[in-house]
């Protein structure tokens, strides 16, 4: 039983390490896109500067309709007067409340323990529809190494109900077995009939496979979706299929430029901005072995072929000196609706982008979950 109990004590550190399976750890902040702390003034903050010119850049883009909205959500439970449950149900009522006015869960750093429930994250109403969330829960026994296919398996079945996995949240709290029982979040796009089908490959270490891996499943319409992570549960990529879309998907691997000797920042955005022209949208970086099994750094791009979209990219400055998701991210994204750019992701060193020929969810603000190598 202590041995049971100290790995619930390690999952739990690990997973609120990580950002709550949610907005931290692991993604772009390996890789720097010229980033410097701003010196604050004596009024605050320095003015935000404009975006740095992109190539073929339109001088007077047509605005987007979209807005950005900052939320937190902290709560600790009385365990003398309080269900384990009221934590997660008032959670859940502030993003309904938030998805009947149009608003999606975009990002967040959700954690907590089977006491607490906190998360700051971004919200943003960018089409015509709205939206409902719910959790469920999953069982978790640390000593086993099966909780990833139970998540694939409950992330099938909301799938079908027309609910896309979004994030592992936080532990609720212990069952008759002491193993956590954790609350899954998902989303409702009520205005749509769509369902899904969620499939998983294993993270395979080498670029290769992981490429090979990722075009068979884009092939059948699924797109690199969630990559869960939980204590000694193994890596899965999760892969997301609208079954109402037509689309087919297209990914690749490209290693960064610093990762490669004399290789600087302004190369790194180069590269982004050269994807973007072909049609590939940005995805997220991560370490794997190359064909001599030494690690780098690659930068993976997905492209639905069904389309002849291009994108465009912006880098800006962090808009506020704290590190992490900020009020000053929403409020920089809504300014930049203005140039038609919508909030890639990376509050440190905000990506923002615009898209031409496109439809579908590529062409928006990318969910969290869907850039993360951790949530």
């Amino acid at each position: 039983m202590r041995t049971r109990l100290l790995f619930v004590a390690l999952a739990t550190a690990a997973l609120v390490a990580c950002g709550g399976g949610g907005g931290g750890g692991g993604n772009f902040g390996s890789l720097p896109v010229g980033w410097v702390p701003p010196a604050p003034g004596p009024g605050g903050p320095s003015p935000e500067p404009p975006p740095e010119p992109g190539p073929g850049t339109n001088p007077a883009p047509t605005p987007i309709t979209a807005s950005y909205k900052f939320l937190k959500f902290e709560q600790d439970r009385d365990p003398d007067t309080e269900t384990a449950e009221k934590r997660f149900t008032d959670y859940i009522a502030l993003l309904n409340r938030e998805g009947a006015a149009g608003y999606r869960y975009l990002e967040g750093e959700a954690g907590g323990s089977i006491v607490r429930l906190q998360d700051t994250f971004m919200m943003v109403k960018d089409t015509e529809t709205t939206y409902s969330y719910e959790y469920k829960r999953l069982t978790y026994d640390i000593l086993q190494t099966t909780a990833l296919q139970a998540l694939l398996q409950q992330a099938k079945e909301q799938g079908a109900k027309g609910m896309v996995l979004l994030k592992i949240l936080a532990p609720i709290d212990l069952n008759s077995n002491l193993d956590p029982e954790f609350a899954v979040l998902y989303r409702k796009d009520l205005g749509s009939s769509a369902t899904y089908d969620v499939t998983a490959e294993l993270y395979a270490e080498n670029v290769a496979d992981y490429v090979n891996r990722a075009n068979a499943q884009g092939a059948n319409g699924y797109r690199p979706w969630a990559t869960p992570f939980l204590v000694n549960q193994g890596g899965y990529q999760f892969f997301l299929k609208d079954l109402s879309s037509p689309a087919r998907y297209s990914f690749k691997a490209v290693i960064s430029p610093l990762s490669v000797v004399g290789g600087e920042v302004k190369d790194v955005k180069a590269q982004i901005r050269e994807q973007g022209a072909q049609g590939y949208r940005l995805l997220k970086d991560r370490f794997l072995k190359d064909e001599n099994g030494e690690s780098k750094d690659y930068i993976y791009y997905v492209k639905d072929t069904t389309q002849s979209s291009s994108f465009e990219y912006e880098f800006l400055d962090n808009p506020d000196p704290v590190f992490g998701l900020q009020e000053a991210n929403a409020a920089q994204a809504n300014a930049q609706t203005a140039n038609g750019l919508r909030y890639f992701g990376e509050p440190d060193s905000p990506i923002f982008f615009r898209s031409s020929a496109c439809t579908g969810p590529l062409c928006l603000s990318p969910d969290r979950t869907e850039t993360s190598n951790q949530n």
